[in-house]
């Protein structure tokens, strides 16, 4: 150490830190690489997240798929009617305590169609599964001996259109941005299946191409055969 250094032990030590200091370019260089880094990231964590979330609603669905099939064991092969056709929450509240113990299967943080966290309340046919506690659709009027690829249980779609998704997730039937949904067929398979452009599902039918699953021809669903939207609060 030299003179002055050692008179000037102040000087000596603000010359060590600016020697090991980053400049402000190179501040900004690191900041450009976060920045890139999380762009990257971003993306790729919430999609992750989505198919988690899309695994647990398959997974839920497929429940309540067999809990429809316990209940037509016990009753001649029919699935729940609602006779009605004011929803499906009076055709899976048929299912519950007996075939499906709970009504929280039925609840979806995303969905726009369960703004209520379910309450457990089972005392009458109108308290169980109320309005606002149900994200799922229903086929009405099926029975377990029906055409195994029709749909019984998928997401709720978009309010009044039935059939139809949107690709808005903040409305009803915009849960997975109108890219998919998750369907449960008469055989209770279940899958998330893709939307078209139009925002309906086209999958596997009784004709060569694939075709709208939800539609009512001579050749697919029936005339009673219609998808009941969720009871809206």
């Amino acid at each position: 150490m030299d003179a002055s250094s050692a008179k000037n032990p102040m000087k000596n030590l603000v010359k060590k830190i600016a020697s090991t200091a980053f400049t402000l370019i190179e501040l900004l260089v690191v900041m450009a690489i976060i920045a890139i880094l999380v762009s990257i990231a971003l993306p790729v964590f919430v999609g992750i997240l989505e198919r988690g979330q899309q695994t647990k609603d398959l997974s839920n669905a497929k429940q309540i798929g067999l809990g429809l099939k316990l209940y037509a064991g016990d009753n001649d092969g029919k699935f729940p009617v609602n006779l009605n056709a004011n929803g499906s929450n009076p055709a899976f509240a048929a299912l519950i305590p007996t075939y499906i113990p709970t009504e929280k299967i039925f609840y979806l943080a995303k969905s726009a169609w369960t703004p209520n966290l379910p309450d457990e309340v089972f005392t009458d046919s109108a308290s169980t599964l109320a309005a606002g506690e149900n994200n799922f659709a229903y086929v009405n009027d099926l029975t377990d001996t029906s055409n195994p690829n029709y749909p019984i249980v998928a997401d709720g779609f978009a309010s009044g259109t039935p059939g139809t998704y949107t690709s808005d997730e903040t409305l009803k039937g915009g849960v997975w941005k109108g890219k998919k949904a998750i369907v449960i067929r008469v055989d209770i398979s279940g899958v998330v299946e893709k939307c078209n452009t139009d925002y309906k599902v086209f999958g596997r039918t009784n004709v060569l191409a694939d075709a709208d699953i939800f539609q009512s021809t001579a050749t697919w669903l029936g005339s009673l055969q219609v998808p009941l939207n969720p009871q809206s609060q």
